[in-house]
């Protein structure tokens, strides 16, 4: 092999080739040592084959359904469809819980919520009034005249 000449100039110390034994640095055999390749972690992940796992999010269908029936006890049949609301939210909220993130919906069933107790406590509210108001009209003593029809 090439053996370089004395003044170091690409030889170790008895004019070894650099990587021979003995040569100054390298801990004796091979290139320097820099120590183990740094790890880069596992492969990255690729997923699931197309057509398996858990796919995109969708919205719980429950929960649309508990906000249309909440609204919509404004304008028909007040009380009944904000009870029936209320329990479709409960069960949504359930369903959505044990779905570990593939159903969305917790907004809708807040808001189904929070306007079917509206409309519950205004239900209750004109319940009241009108039984306040039958009472109030009960006091008061009207005579009606039966041969005239008037009041006197």
């Amino acid at each position: 092999g090439w053996q370089g000449d004395a003044s170091g100039g690409g030889a170790g110390p008895q004019g070894a080739p650099y990587g021979a034994p003995g040569a100054p640095g390298y801990g004796g055999w091979g290139a320097p040592g820099y120590g183990a390749p740094p790890g880069y972690g596992a492969p990255p992940g690729y997923g699931p084959p197309p057509g398996w796992g858990p796919g995109p999010q969708q919205t719980e269908t429950k929960a649309v359904v508990a906000l249309v029936l909440a609204v919509g006890s404004f304008v028909v049949c007040p009380f009944v469809p904000a009870v029936i609301a209320l329990v479709l939210a409960s069960s949504s909220a359930r369903t959505i819980a044990a779905s570990g993130g593939r159903l969305t919906g917790t907004g809708l069933v807040k808001a189904s919520r929070i306007i079917a107790w509206i409309n519950i406590g205004l239900c209750a509210l004109a319940v009241l009034a009108f039984v306040l108001l039958v009472a109030v009209a009960g006091e008061a003593s009207f005579s009606v005249d039966t041969s005239t029809g008037v009041p006197s």
